[in-house]
């Protein structure tokens, strides 16, 4: 194995820490994902009650139901949030 130049270590040692930073930043996401989707499970039947249109005042969130697939990808249907607009 050749030794690595100044140069080459310090841009090996800056990836090494951006790799770290980015797997913390998306384990954040997955998990920030996860808590909004437990939310909207909270609330969509009050959604569905309101034609798909929430708002407290403060934000206003639409809802809308998403479908996809074809022939050779199942059939899917998911109920989620569209926009989310602060007032």
């Amino acid at each position: 194995m050749t030794k690595l130049t100044n140069a080459q270590s310090e841009t090996l040692s800056k990836l090494a820490v951006k790799i770290v930073k980015q797997r913390k930043f998306a384990s954040r996401a997955r998990k920030l994902k996860a808590e909004c989707d437990a939310l909207v499970l909270e609330i969509e039947a009050i959604s569905k009650e309101m034609k798909g249109m929430l708002s407290n005042g403060e934000h206003a969130v639409t809802f809308k139901t998403k479908k996809g697939g074809d022939y050779h990808v199942p059939k899917w249907r998911k109920y989620g949030v569209e926009k989310v607009i602060k007032l």
